[in-house]
């Protein structure tokens, strides 16, 4: 977005512990800070290491000191910790920060986005309580009026039920089709996981399906938790579309743009979450 270079912003994914900042629930400092290293004081107050310290070795593996692997898998708290400072961390022009997206310009009906403000932190949004991933902030403007930011308190445990559900659901719609192509006729099976009703799945002797009695998940199966429509469900995709829609930082995950690739991928994120371009939608290209 616009002339600043954002390469640096683009390994956010590799700094420790981004998804415990989202779900941190308690914080001692104030919700936006700046580092040290930009704004040096009397009192040493603020985050204690530049972005680019920060990000350290990137993602990297258990074996790799100062990779996110590495200190998630050793030192949780310390990696919680830094999550929690990139989280609150308020980003500057010369890492990327603003403008607005498509610089505020284009059609409002079908891009709600573009009539965002921007903020320079995460927490300028999800701000209570005290630099945690709360709620407060006039967030955005989009029609009529503002919205008050949602907390993301347990963001990361739904993402994780959601994605269990969805490879509960899938099961059953290949269960149903390989008993429907084995039997040589219609199957209906029931769309059950952890005690939820999804409605029914129907499978044709020729291998295709019928979705229309399935309730409350879109025709792929796959559970979206996050937003109050139901429109995302990946941490990554809510993270790199927030960086991008409300602060014009650009995030290239290199998970998200692998499985929006041509041919479009599978990948497992360290998280355990299963993204797959194969099977699932997304509402915009979610590496850009």
């Amino acid at each position: 977005m616009g002339s600043h270079p954002v390469r640096r912003p683009s390994h956010l994914w590799g700094s420790p512990g981004v998804s415990g900042c989202i779900m941190v629930v308690e914080c001692p400092s104030g919700p936006q800070l700046t580092d040290i290293t930009q704004t040096p004081n009397t009192e040493n107050a603020g985050i204690q290491k530049s972005f680019e310290e920060q990000i350290g070795a990137g993602r990297g593996d258990v074996m790799t000191p100062d990779a996110s692997l590495f200190l998630i898998g050793r030192d949780p708290f310390r990696a919680v910790r830094r999550g929690r400072q990139v989280f609150q961390r308020k980003f500057t022009v010369a890492q990327g920060f603003g403008p607005r997206l498509n610089d505020g310009t284009g059609d409002i009906e079908t891009n709600t986005a573009i009539g965002n403000g921007l903020m320079d932190s995460c927490a300028g949004c999800h701000a209570n309580p005290r630099g945690s991933a709360g709620s407060g902030g006039a967030m955005l403007f989009v029609r009529p009026d503002h919205r008050d930011a949602p907390h993301l308190f347990g963001v990361g445990i739904k993402e994780m039920l959601a994605d269990e559900i969805t490879a509960d659901l899938r099961v059953i719609r290949e269960e149903a089709i390989f008993q429907a192509r084995a039997q040589g006729r219609t199957v209906t099976l029931e769309l059950w996981s952890k005690g939820i009703d999804y409605g029914r799945i129907t499978a044709l002797s020729n291998g295709t399906v019928d979705t229309s009695q399935v309730q409350g998940v879109n025709p792929d199966l796959r559970v979206r938790p996050l937003f109050a429509e139901g429109r995302d469900f990946s941490i990554r995709i809510l993270a790199v579309n927030a960086w991008r829609n409300a602060m014009g930082l650009i995030a290239e995950d290199p998970d998200l743009a692998a499985i929006a690739a041509t041919p479009p991928g599978r990948v497992v994120t360290p998280a355990g979450i299963v993204l797959d371009g194969t099977l699932d939608t997304f509402p915009t290209h979610p590496a850009t």
